[in-house]
């Protein structure tokens, strides 16, 4: 079957072809990539993705899913589902300006503070899930409004960790 997903502001098409009980290839531009496939969670699914295996963790955002993978946060959605994020002002929120837990978690360390510049993709906290450490990253470039939470506190997924007010300005290189 053939899928068109929006991925951040990216849409991707391939096709896809179910394999067993817990398979799928994908297929795009030529290339196949095998993906195995275990549910932990509602929140969390272990992967094999051509013999490497890879956690991702998933919430729930409006008609979107943010994924994460080693840390870094995606949205995924259908591209050609009717997007009500892109209307008016709430185009902004394609990009996310604060850090969630993608599952129930406790915080293990937070790594940066209320006044802090970000680069996206920077590290800002620890949680910690079934045994298992995910450090989650700065969606986007900016300066740390407030941290919500205290190390040792249990989060749930959609909880607003650290808020980050992004930049508006280009930066210098």
């Amino acid at each position: 079957m053939d899928y068109r997903l929006k991925l951040d502001e990216n849409v991707i098409s391939f096709h896809a072809e179910k394999k067993g009980d817990h398979g799928i290839a994908l297929s795009r531009d030529g290339r196949i990539v095998d993906i195995e496939y275990t549910a932990i969670s509602e929140y969390h699914q272990y992967l094999v993705v051509d013999g490497c295996p890879l956690n991702v963790f998933i919430a729930r955002d409006g008609n979107t899913k943010m994924v994460v993978i080693r840390g870094i946060s995606y949205y995924i959605g259908d591209a050609d589902a009717p997007d009500s994020r892109s209307r008016g002002k709430k185009r902004d929120q394609v990009m996310p300006q604060e850090v969630t837990p993608p599952m129930p978690a406790v915080v293990v360390r937070i790594l940066v503070s209320p006044g802090d510049s970000v680069k996206q993709g920077d590290s800002v906290i620890v949680v910690s899930s079934m045994k298992m450490e995910t450090t989650l990253s700065a969606p986007t470039d900016g300066k740390v409004r407030a941290v919500n939470v205290t190390e040792g506190e249990k989060v749930m997924p959609g909880q607003i960790l650290i808020d980050i007010d992004r930049d508006t300005e280009p930066q210098n290189q």
